[in-house]
């Protein structure tokens, strides 16, 4: 029983000792990189200003995608793919409100370039 015992205090401490190593890994993972795109000051309704906004979001996509290429040098990743990558994250992060507004904005612009 003691032989048991002492065995099953090794596997214990084994396994606790694992425990931290596994939260840095996923804090390694957790640490990738982002960009934030401010948009707080944009009418986005308005196609001026969607415009605007598309702009900050592919400046930032491209710088984005450049610093994960570098990161990961194994990594085949477009720019295009990423970049549509960053567009869609941006789109799914948008409000529902905001979304409708950058809809209304495209349909107007081409609207406008139609009318011309």
């Amino acid at each position: 029983m003691r032989k048991f015992m002492t065995s099953l205090a090794a596997v214990a401490t084994v396994t606790l000792a694992a425990v931290p190593a596994l939260g840095l890994l996923q804090a390694a993972h957790a640490a990738e990189p982002t960009v934030r795109i401010p948009f707080g000051d944009l009418d986005l309704a308005d196609p001026a200003q969607a415009a605007t906004f598309k702009t900050r979001v592919d400046t930032q996509g491209k710088a984005l995608c450049r610093q994960v290429s570098g990161q990961n040098m194994r990594s085949n990743i477009r720019e295009a793919d990423c970049l549509a990558q960053v567009r869609q994250d941006v789109r799914r992060q948008l409000g529902a409100m905001h979304r409708a507004d950058l809809r209304r904005s495209a349909a107007l612009s081409s609207t406008q370039v139609a009318s011309r």
